[in-house]
């Protein structure tokens, strides 16, 4: 294998300028000169193509080369096309990362902009127009996701932080874009409601939102349930908030000042700050390692100032999710890892009010954007609901529901996945009243169940697919796999738990109501699970036509961070639709 920072710094190479020789993004690059990813076999021959051309002497062919690729690119652009509605054509422009983006994104992206055309029981072509995915403008009118997202001319993928949805860091988002495709697909309208039952942060509510659709989410994890509110119920007015900004931090500064009282934040112990009048955060098992002491002393200010204004419900939990969002800031955390983990080298001079702050504002300016970008469009605050609970426990009118839009863990260790923003559950445990090592059985895909809790002859998904009782009978009589016999079982009762629910979604969903299901297929060891195939087995078996289906790992661009399932454990990622009967 070629060494790549030798071989870059062979020429003297930044690392931008070395991408765009080889033609990656700078995170890839980042990525495999840190080896926390190996390249693609595609990827492997352009290195080798560019080494031997460096050995060669052959530099400034290969720039030369590089630069005619290029001008040839930009000719062969296509950037419109028609698009068809009503039976009528009209010219669409995409978004500049449609054709900038990689070749591998573009028939994903074709068959986006595709579903959102021809769409039935829609004739507002104005309205409609402004609702498009992954088109900057529609007859010449720009549409209401470019005027959010502000993409530039040169952009190769999308953002997943525009407006409301880059409000908080959250693994395993998925893409804003293509739930907006989705929700136009179903031609839905004011008069329609859109359930996600495992809403996580909100992605599927606050496109309802924007797009002016009614929606319910679902979401067990408290803290989740919190963003998801947060993120879907902004007003149309932010004075408030500037109000609060200002009050917050006239309240910091005077408790922070009072406390020190003229001595310096390391004549005072941890118990110290635990033990200063007005904290609500409790001791937790490492909090030095995880807080240096003027981070825990400014975190426990905010969150007494969080209770301080609790009746005021919505800006308090505006600021509890400000803070959140700064928590890897501001803890000792390692940024460059999905899971809550230490960071090597604490934090210095952490100033927790301007983190804080700075987040608000952020939220401020994203509000009043999403007020001018969607004007017209834009549902009001209380067409969302949250329901904080289970989704196998949660009661929905029956037939109230014209579309479920969602995506569900992929399997086991879900709590741990929950347990991301473990920092920000320590530090906000007393506004949201639970602590994340104690959810109980109720979450779907838990990795505390035993294997004598399940057994396959008793659960009721083997008389829903015979995929699913053929591979995990053959997994289960396989020597090799004797270790990771109880991550078995807790498949199985994770696809026993998608049965229960997809019972629900029949009962919940009106005559001919729609559903978009998001699902990767996981490995056990190196099987891989045919998790489509059985998933469509339950919906064929409990009242659902399958329609069709999207084979395609999404990429959100939510972060820099390793995910490490991405590669190793999911081995593709499908968008399902099915429709009832």
């Amino acid at each position: 294998m070629i060494n790549i920072v030798e071989l870059r710094k062979k020429i003297g190479y930044t690392q931008v300028d070395f991408a765009k020789l080889l033609g990656v993004s700078i995170a890839s690059l980042r990525r495999w000169e840190k080896g926390e990813n190996n390249p693609s076999p595609l990827a492997i021959e352009r290195i080798e193509y560019v080494n031997e051309k460096i050995n060669n002497g052959l530099l400034e062919e290969l720039i030369e080369e590089n630069q005619q690729n290029e001008s040839k690119a930009d000719s062969d652009i296509c950037k419109k096309r028609n698009f068809v509605f009503a039976d009528k054509k009209y010219e669409i422009e995409y978004m500049p990362y449609v054709y900038n983006g990689p070749e591998d994104q573009l028939e994903f992206y074709n068959k986006l902009i595709n579903m959102q055309e021809n769409v039935k029981n829609i004739q507002d072509w104005e309205r409609y127009s402004r609702m498009l995915s992954l088109v900057k403008s529609a007859g010449g009118e720009l549409t209401s996701q470019y005027l959010l997202e502000k993409p530039k001319d040169s952009n190769k993928s999308w953002s997943a932080d525009s407006g409301a949805h880059g409000w908080h860091r959250y693994v395993g988002r998925f893409p804003a874009q293509l739930i907006r495709a989705i929700i136009n697909s179903f031609a839905l309208n004011e008069n329609d409601l859109i359930l996600d039952p495992f809403c996580g942060s909100g992605t599927t509510v606050v496109e309802a939102r924007l797009l002016g659709i009614p929606a319910i989410g679902i979401e067990i994890s408290p803290l989740s349930a919190m963003i998801s509110r947060v993120k879907s119920r902004f007003s149309d007015c932010t004075d408030e908030i500037c109000k609060h900004i200002d009050l917050l931090q006239k309240f910091y500064k005077e408790k922070y000042s009072n406390f020190l009282n003229g001595r310096s934040i390391v004549e005072f112990s941890y118990e110290d700050i635990i033990e200063r009048e007005g904290n609500y955060i409790q001791i937790f098992s490492n909090m030095e390692r995880w807080f240096t002491k003027e981070a825990l002393l400014g975190t426990s200010i905010v969150v007494e100032y969080i209770i301080h204004i609790k009746n005021n419900n919505y800006i308090s939990e505006l600021i509890a999710t400000a803070l959140s969002a700064k928590m890897r800031s501001i803890g000792n955390v390692d940024v460059d890892v999905v899971r809550a983990e230490y960071r090597k080298v604490p934090r210095e001079n952490v100033d927790v009010l301007k983190l804080v702050v700075s987040q608000l504002r952020k939220f401020v300016k994203s509000i009043m954007l999403m007020n001018t970008s969607h004007k017209g469009i834009l549902g009001k605050s209380d067409s969302i609901k949250i329901i904080e609970g289970s989704c196998l426990s949660t009661c929905i009118e029956a037939n109230s529901i014209s579309a479920i839009i969602t995506s569900p863990p992929y399997g086991v260790e879900s709590l741990s996945y929950l347990r991301t923003h473990l920092l920000s559950f320590r530090a906000l445990e007393p506004v949201l009243g639970v602590d994340p090592y104690n959810f109980g059985g109720e979450v779907i895909g838990s990795e505390y169940l035993r294997e004598d809790d399940v057994s396959i002859e008793k659960l009721k998904v083997i008389h829903k697919s015979e995929v699913f009782k053929d591979f995990f009978y053959e997994l289960l009589n396989k020597e090799e796999m004797g270790k990771l016999r109880n991550r078995i079982f807790m498949m199985m009762k994770f696809f026993e738990d998608m049965n229960d629910l997809i019972i629900n979604f029949q009962k919940w969903l009106k005559p001919g109501g729609k559903v978009a299901f998001v699902i990767g297929n996981k490995k056990i060891g190196d099987y891989i699970i045919p998790t489509d195939s059985i998933i469509t087995e339950i919906f064929e078996n409990s009242g659902f036509k399958y329609i069709d289906a999207i084979a395609h790992k999404l990429k959100t661009n939510n972060s820099n961070s390793k995910v490490p399932w991405q590669d190793r454990i999911i081995e593709n990622e499908f968008v399902i639709f099915y429709e009832k009967v």
